[in-house]
């Protein structure tokens, strides 16, 4: 025990000699930013956020009297009051409103900080996932697949989740960091990008093209002696030969119509010879450019829609997600000129 009554600790040094002193404050105290412990911050943030110590407390997994503790002394530390107490809650006052501005902004830069690191030190950092409707996962993403690789990183996994629910517009958003989808104009422009204006047109294989040759080089009004492959429920964009011939012409009398599921098998259908599809223009690209489909009369008609890439709420703090978003703005979007809007 030292003179003035002070306890004295041992410090064994690195030559072996010991020496005295007296026990050295916390890191947070010699620090020259002399911070509150990152305990209490998150703890009076919870707090804010819930009016409840008690809520706070069930949130962070400890008890009640540790958050009033953790709060007590930060007051202590800042010589100010920070919330209002009462039998129903808590209420932060001006100055922890004040301060609470300040401990989200730091909090903020932290997360986002350590995100960033992450994303670029492996592990979870090199992962993006991509949702999008189960016949899009086949007919666009994986088409893409291999570019998106390419400008993302060889050690980047990419994930397609598809969703087979058409009335859904996707997985759970915590899921995936970019969606494709129809119709996301209400989100903000960087968030983002237009694939693709909604256009529809006919196709057939060459064969089907060939054997109906006087036909199909007559107006569409003149098709009714053609089979039309059609899906057995809506079209997930909206298109059908109904509105199609109401922009091209009607035939009289109507045509033959082959009953298919997806959009998938009326796309194999026509490769194999069976008929007439009314391909996208956003998905038919690699037909085109293999010749298994060709485009007959009456051109695209455009559907009024648009086909989307945005970023999920999750999505929009990983550049990773954000160089994803990019490459469907550009390279994804062109192919064989059928792609542009």
């Amino acid at each position: 025990m030292a003179k003035d009554g002070e306890p004295r600790r041992v410090e064994q040094r690195g030559d072996g000699n010991a020496r005295t002193g007296r026990a050295r404050a916390p890191l947070s105290d010699r620090s020259p930013y002399r911070l509150p412990s990152m305990s209490a911050l998150i703890a009076f943030e919870s707090a804010v956020r819930h009016g409840s110590f008690s809520h706070a407390a069930r949130e962070l997994g400890t008890s009640q009297s540790a958050i009033s503790r953790l709060i007590a002394r930060l007051e202590d530390q800042l010589s100010a009051r920070l919330f209002e107490r009462s039998r129903i809650g808590v209420s932060p006052t001006d100055a922890g409103l004040r301060f609470h501005e300040a401990v989200l902004a730091a909090l903020k830069a932290l997360h986002d900080g350590a995100a960033e690191i992450a994303e670029h030190s492996g592990g979870d950092g090199t992962e993006v996932a991509i949702s999008c409707q189960g016949e899009l996962s086949q007919l666009f993403a994986m088409q893409r697949y291999e570019a998106l690789r390419a400008a993302l990183g060889d050690d980047v996994r990419i994930r397609i989740l598809a969703h087979t629910n058409a009335s859904a517009p996707a997985p759970p958003e915590t899921a995936a960091d970019v969606m494709l989808t129809w119709d996301a104009e209400t989100a903000a422009p960087r968030h983002r990008v237009t694939i693709a204006k909604g256009a529809v047109g006919a196709f057939c294989s060459p064969g089907y093209a060939a054997a109906n040759a006087q036909v199909l080089n007559e107006p569409a009004a003149g098709w009714s002696g053609l089979t039309l492959l059609d899906l057995a429920g809506p079209d997930e964009g909206g298109a059908s030969w109904e509105r199609w011939f109401e922009a091209v012409g009607r035939p009289a009398p109507d045509p033959r119509y082959e009953v298919v599921e997806s959009h998938a098998q009326a796309l194999e259908a026509a490769v194999a010879g069976r008929g007439l599809v009314l391909g996208w223009r956003h998905l038919i690209g690699r037909h085109v450019e293999a010749g298994t489909l060709v485009m007959q009369a009456g051109g695209f008609v455009e559907t009024g829609r648009c086909f989307h890439a945005l970023l999920t709420e999750a999505g929009r703090q990983r550049s990773l997600a954000r160089a994803c978003l990019a490459f469907f703005g550009g390279a994804a979007r062109h192919r064989a000129g059928w792609a542009v809007p």
